[in-house]
């Protein structure tokens, strides 16, 4: 019995070096497969990291992605770019009517209408008040506003050391999302900025819902440095920002004759917004920020240029880790909380197609 037992332990001690060799094998094929010159996107600088190999081999690794790949390996090794404005391509892509759609106005709305969200549930809705409906602009802040060349600046890690901010500056309209802060990070992002969007969660996460006197300070100082530009206020996307709104409404009824700034309020745009994007085989839970500003720009702009969409957690260009924001603090991981409501990585993907096809600059290298 005993020399069966050890007989057997030895047969199961054989199986499972046999089981972590095919294992160990599986991975090393599955790596080799990253860097083959069919699906490798950065040349010999690119590390792919294990998080990351994952995610991209769900989203990427299928044949209709191949060509994207080749050609962004092309432009990552610092090849000549080939892109061009396709002017004809730009103009066959059906638009939605943003202007119409782009803020509420004084006219369009009445003390105590109800407004219901556009990713809640249909019970929850917030009543237009006496304030809210005083902070409407009269007429839509873009009626009759078009623009030669646009830039929408994402907030990708990537724009670390890009150097793009004076290329970016020189765009006749700048898009931003988030009320990112430019201050101390013009060199790659800018300073010019004439429309950011602001979600209202934005007190609660970097402005403690205005609770101190130092908290409403700092976002009055912040706001200051947008004299002339259009704050965005998504306030009817979800029902949790309906208190934080309120909060919001009161400081600008307080503030409004300090702040030389143009509020807009969108109302149910979504819906309109979703099912454009879902002609194009995009239907996440909820679209990115970025793409919702691309989506504005298409209505206004001649041509379009993106920055900072790499929804990724390593440098393109160096290999190198990259925050999930560019104005993250030094250490702050990667993080893929997103994939909860976004699919950014698909975004990401058909906007690379957009580009190549000439219809908008999507920016990935370093700017000159």
């Amino acid at each position: 019995m005993v020399r069966i037992a050890k007989a057997l332990g030895l047969v199961i001690l054989c199986v499972a070096v046999l089981i972590l060799s095919l294992i160990s094998y599986v991975s090393l094929r599955k790596d080799s497969l990253f860097t083959s010159s069919k699906y490798y996107m950065g040349g010999p600088r690119i590390m792919f990291h294990a998080g990351f190999r994952s995610q991209f081999a769900m989203n990427f690794l299928d044949p209709s992605f191949i060509p994207l790949t080749n050609a962004l390996n092309e432009e990552l090794q610092g090849k000549p770019s080939r892109w061009r404005f396709n002017k004809t391509a730009f103009y066959k892509q059906s638009y939605i009517d943003i202007p119409t759609n782009f803020s509420l106005t004084k006219n369009s709305v009445r003390v105590g209408q109800l407004m219901h969200f556009d990713y809640s549930s249909h019970k929850y809705v917030f009543s237009i008040s006496n304030n809210l409906k005083s902070l409407l602009p009269d007429t839509s802040p873009i009626h009759n506003k078009h623009y030669s060349m646009c830039a929408v600046v994402g907030n990708s890690g990537i724009l670390t050391g890009s150097h793009c901010g004076p290329e970016i500056d020189q765009a006749d309209f700048v898009f931003r999302c988030n009320f990112a802060p430019t201050e101390f990070y013009s060199k790659d992002v800018g300073k010019k900025t004439n429309l950011t969007t602001f979600n209202p969660s934005i007190l609660e996460r970097y402005y403690n819902n205005l609770l101190t006197i130092q908290d409403r300070n700092n976002f009055f100082l912040n706001l200051k440095k947008l004299e002339g530009a259009i704050l965005w206020i998504p306030a009817f996307f979800l029902h949790t920002s309906a208190t934080v709104t309120r909060t919001l409404v009161d400081f600008f009824v307080e503030h409004k004759k300090q702040l030389k700034i143009e509020l807009a309020w969108p109302g149910n745009i979504m819906h309109d917004v979703n099912k454009y994007w879902k002609t194009k085989n995009l239907s996440p839970k909820r679209l990115s920020t970025g793409i919702l500003m691309y989506t504005l720009a298409s209505a206004m702009c001649d041509e379009i240029h993106l920055y900072g969409f790499w929804p990724f957690g390593w440098d393109p260009n160096t290999g190198k880790d990259l925050p999930y924001h560019y104005y993250d603090k030094k250490g702050t991981k990667f993080t893929t909380k997103w994939q909860e409501t976004h699919q950014l990585p698909s975004e990401f993907k058909l906007l690379y197609k957009l580009h190549r096809e000439g219809v908008i600059k999507l920016s990935l290298t370093h700017c000159s």
